[in-house]
């Protein structure tokens, strides 16, 4: 019979109404450093968690099955998706925005032990190396079916009628297999740079101008918060997101203005600017030239060449 877990805090994730919630604690079972093996899985959406902490402990979320959603941890927005896997170490201030329709995931928290304890039969050398390796997981690792079927593992282990001390060595070989999945998970020992990201959303953006470029929609592609965002964005531009987003849209609109005869009008409507007078400034604040001024002397400069 599946027993509660007994939580020693005093912030806890309020579940939906509609929602199918088993959580279970493995310290009665020999694993001391596993508080909380939890189950859930929720029929309809619903507001998400208060931003809250796990002191003393490291929080794994696995999401198998659900639409996108998405974390705030330490003010960033983190992505959420199916096989993708959380990780909020100990004090880090963190919540889920929302519960979407059909989300299903599993967790597990686990419990730092003092200086000096083992966990899991680990010699003392093995319990300091495995833990400076769960507090050096990032937030977000892709986990993919395989991490998927190590916690249904779990689970079934938890639930079968075996002699106590097989079951405890089976559960705490479940639960060992589990975390080295997750440490050596490629995208854990090679996480994204922050460059790396905000490169990736500039070459986007000078992709793709015209798109409705929003400070939502770049925090949540680059998976980062806004002041966060334009700190890199000046770092590697030497202007904010928004700037270089005008000035993606400025090259593109020289490109159309030299290479076809469409109205200054339409050009300015198709790459989002508010309106042709709102472009014909921001053109001329930058070249000196109204766009039309523009393409005259350019075509004058062709011809003569």
């Amino acid at each position: 019979m599946l027993h509660k877990a007994k939580i020693p805090f005093e912030s806890l994730p309020t579940y939906p109404v509609d929602s199918e919630v088993t959580v279970v604690d493995l310290t009665q079972d020999g694993l001391p450093f596993i508080p909380v093996l939890g189950d859930a899985h929720y029929s309809r959406p619903g507001d998400g968690t208060v931003p809250h902490v796990h002191p003393g402990m490291i929080e794994i979320l696995f999401c198998r099955r659900g639409e996108e959603l998405s974390f705030d941890c330490a003010g960033e927005v983190v992505p959420f998706r199916v096989g993708d896997v959380f990780v909020a170490q100990p004090e880090t201030p963190h919540f889920l925005r929302k519960y979407p329709k059909s989300l299903a995931m599993y967790w597990l928290w686990i419990r730092i032990p003092r200086a000096g304890a083992t966990v899991a039969g680990l010699s003392p050398a093995e319990t300091r190396w495995l833990v400076a390796r769960l507090r050096a997981l990032p937030v977000r690792i892709a986990g993919g079916a395989e991490v998927g079927r190590a916690f249904r593992h779990l689970w079934q282990v938890y639930g079968t009628e075996k002699e106590r001390t097989s079951r405890r060595l089976l559960l705490r070989e479940a639960v060992l297999h589990l975390l080295m999945l997750l440490i050596d998970s490629p995208s854990a020992n090679r996480p994204e740079r922050d460059d790396d990201v905000i490169e990736a959303l500039m070459t986007e953006m000078r992709n793709e101008p015209a798109r409705d470029w929003t400070i939502d929609e770049m925090t949540r592609r680059a998976a980062m918060s806004a002041p966060k965002l334009n700190l890199l964005f000046k770092r590697k531009t030497g202007i904010p997101p928004h700037a270089f987003l005008v000035s993606c849209r400025m090259a593109a609109a020289k490109e159309r203005l030299a290479s076809s005869d469409a109205r200054v009008s339409d050009i300015a409507q198709r790459l989002g600017f508010p309106s042709a007078q709102h472009f014909a400034t921001q053109f001329k604040r930058e070249t000196g030239m109204t766009p039309r001024a523009w393409r005259t002397h350019r075509d004058e400069t062709t011809w003569s060449g």
